[in-house]
């Protein structure tokens, strides 16, 4: 009898292990529509959290990509990942080297984005 994790496909186990670089991809999206918008509307003093509006959405974006993407780390280090119903243990700890590899990458891209985003003004 197959379970339900052992019926996963080749494109479910694909996108589980591509998940941190989608996570910065649409992080990346998010940062630079935020100040795109920003820039389109001129909030004039616009205030979040006592922050500029671009500012803190861009931190709230950045805070939370870098949770997921952390997530998935964790996840990855403790055995658990996206190739899990695979039989053979060498395609499961590639999985998980992947994952991890992935996640400390896209960690670092998350802040290489966010950063100057939180740093420069948007319109500056």
């Amino acid at each position: 009898m197959r379970t339900v994790m052992a019926s996963r496909s080749f494109p479910a186990t694909f996108v589980g292990m591509l998940a941190p670089f989608l996570i910065w991809a649409a992080h990346f999206g998010v940062v630079y529509s935020i100040n795109g918008m920003v820039c389109a509307r001129k909030p004039e003093g616009a205030l979040l959290f006592g922050l500029p509006l671009s500012m803190a959405l861009v931190g709230i974006a950045t805070l939370l990509a870098m949770g997921w993407v952390a997530i998935l780390l964790v996840k990855a280090l403790r055995g658990a990942g996206p190739a899990g119903h695979v039989g053979g243990a060498d395609p499961r700890r590639f999985a998980r080297w992947f994952v991890v590899a992935g996640s400390g990458a896209a960690l670092v891209a998350i802040l290489w984005v966010g950063t100057p985003a939180l740093i420069v003004p948007a319109c500056g």
